[in-house]
């Protein structure tokens, strides 16, 4: 169908990996720095949770049968969500590079925002595959007959 697309279920799930690998240690290193960062990156988390829900919601269409791909949906709702984390990632470089008392703490809570949605997403996904119905034995490719069981 326009506007879908067919992904095998392990790039999905390497997005929420990169994520952890590639933010996962500035969290570690940031948050814990005061109380202030760790409430902030608390709120980022449960913030990156629905987020990630929602988008995992709105872009996953279904599995495809006896293959591990997953049959994913761009959509306004789905573009408006990654609008609103493409500014949370822009906001946070702007917060990381500032030297004003609430710069830390806003990184903190955005850092973790990131890294949360990417993690919540990937699983959200992967937990619909493993319980959802397969769409179909084949999709997106050209049909093949099969020849007739005698």
């Amino acid at each position: 169908m326009r506007g879908e697309r067919r992904r095998p279920l392990a790039i999905t799930l390497l997005d929420g990996l990169i994520a952890l690998i590639l933010i996962g240690p500035t969290v570690g290193r940031v948050v814990p720095t005061s109380g202030s960062t760790v409430l902030l990156a608390l709120l980022g988390g449960v913030a990156g949770v629905g987020v990630g829900l929602l988008r995992a919601r709105t872009m996953y269409v279904g599995r495809v049968g006896r293959t591990r791909d997953v049959i994913l949906r761009r959509s306004p709702l789905e573009y408006g969500l990654l609008v609103v984390l493409v500014a949370a990632r822009s906001f946070e470089n702007a917060a990381r590079t500032s030297t004003s008392s609430w710069a830390l703490p806003a990184f903190s809570g955005l850092i973790t925002f990131a890294l949360v949605e990417s993690l919540a997403r990937a699983a959200f996904i992967g937990e619909r595959f493993l319980r959802g119905p397969a769409l179909a034995d084949s999709y997106g490719e050209a049909e093949v007959p099969r020849p007739e069981a005698e």
